[in-house]
């Protein structure tokens, strides 16, 4: 008898809007995963390079599980006050690392570089963004 009442109870209490489920907080960058993580993201760059060099980033990636960073990474150079010089895109490797390297012969002058790992459909990874500069004299 104890639990009627008791059931009887809660689903007046729910029906009035006194008591509900709560639910987790949506999150769409995750791609329909629940229980998406940023991965650990080490970045090697060029700070400063001559004319006629590429600039180069070299990118790993670290879970703190088992899980392998799957997805492909989109490094993106645009001048400082101009156009966007570079927007390569490379997938990677089964290590969890990529090396993208950039046009050659970038004019003189400050370029901002945007590297964004945008991961596989359904893995457990968030999307990472870093950006950084580099001057080319």
């Amino acid at each position: 008898m104890k639990k009627l009442i008791i059931g009887l109870l809660a689903s007046v209490l729910m029906a009035a809007g006194f008591v509900g489920a709560s639910t987790g907080a949506a999150n769409a960058a995750c791609n329909g995963y629940s229980g998406c993580t940023k991965p650990q993201t080490e970045v090697v760059k060029d700070k400063v390079i001559d004319r006629g060099e590429r600039p180069k980033v070299k990118v790993k990636f670290d879970s703190n599980g088992d899980a392998t960073v799957k997805g492909q990474v989109r490094m993106k150079i645009k001048q400082v006050g101009g156009p966007v010089v570079s927007n390569k895109l490379k997938k990677v490797n089964k290590n969890g690392a990529v090396t993208i390297q950039g046009p050659k012969g970038l004019a003189p002058g400050k370029y901002k570089v945007t590297v964004r790992l945008l991961p596989k459909k359904g893995s457990p990874f968030a999307y990472v963004t870093r950006t950084y500069w580099i001057t080319v004299k």
